[in-house]
């Protein structure tokens, strides 16, 4: 008895088709589709009750935090800091803490603004120009030796 044989099937590797092998389809493994993601609703609960829905690969129907924005220093640092030290902190840190302490007394913060309180807004308002006088203008050339 015969063992039995691999049928194998042969292609050629030289075309015999005048125009080459880029004409020839070649078969190819038919291509899976993208796999389906899976989207659960899950439902997100705040800190301070407020709750949302949202989809999301995750199958854990219900999240609580205890964490969030609404209690995190880090986003709201207005509500555990007093007045006073939110603006000394500003004050002092970072460039414009360095910019305050370098020009610290040099003034200017509205101190000498009653030269503004005299103008009427007639005398401040110009007379109007026309700028055609002050436009020059080309002269014209007379071509020499014309016909």
């Amino acid at each position: 008895m015969r063992p039995p044989s691999v049928i194998r099937i042969e292609t050629r590797n030289v075309s015999s088709s005048p125009y080459g092998r880029t004409h020839v389809w070649k078969r190819r493994q038919p291509v899976l589709p993208n796999p389906v993601v899976p989207k659960f609703p899950q439902r997100v609960i705040r800190s301070d009750g407020s709750s949302f829905t949202h989809w999301t690969t995750s199958p854990r129907s219900l999240l609580r935090l205890t964490r969030d924005v609404t209690n995190n220093p880090v986003w709201n640092t207005g509500l555990w800091a007093d007045e006073g030290a939110m603006e000394d902190e500003a004050n002092a840190q970072g460039r414009l803490g360095r910019f305050n302490r370098r020009f610290d007394g040099v003034g200017g913060a509205g101190s000498d603004i009653d030269w503004m309180a005299g103008s009427d807004s007639e005398s401040s308002s110009g007379e109007l120009v026309d700028p055609s006088e002050y436009m020059i203008k080309a002269k014209k050339t007379k071509k020499k030796g014309g016909s």
